[in-house]
């Protein structure tokens, strides 16, 4: 499979040949929302940013971590960068179904 390239920019989308494609949509939207926004980005972003306030906050460590105020740091930070994770791979899905899209010949 080929390794998806970068348009130039640590933050860019994720680009995909025409047969890496393929095999991605085979899988299904649900899928590729699921591995790149819930997966790719909203869970390890959602982690690093709940325990980045938890140590600026400058509790005790590690049992600061078992705080319900983590907890609900943590849920949502989740949820907001798995959001955001989800609204992203839904443009980069549109723009590689617009990219290769069966054209009829004239």
């Amino acid at each position: 499979m080929t390794d998806p390239v970068s348009l130039g920019h640590p933050w860019a989308m994720r680009t995909y040949d025409e047969e890496a494609w393929t095999r991605v949509r085979a899988r299904g939207r649900g899928a590729f929302l699921l591995r790149t926004g819930v997966l790719g980005r909203g869970l390890p972003m959602g982690v690093v940013t709940a325990l980045a306030i938890q140590v600026y906050l400058g509790g005790p460590l590690p049992d600061a971590f078992l705080a319900w105020t983590f907890a609900g740091r943590l849920l949502l930070a989740v949820a907001v960068f798995s959001v955001s994770g989800c609204v992203a791979a839904n443009a980069n899905w549109n723009l590689h179904e617009r990219r290769y899209a069966v054209r009829p010949k004239l």
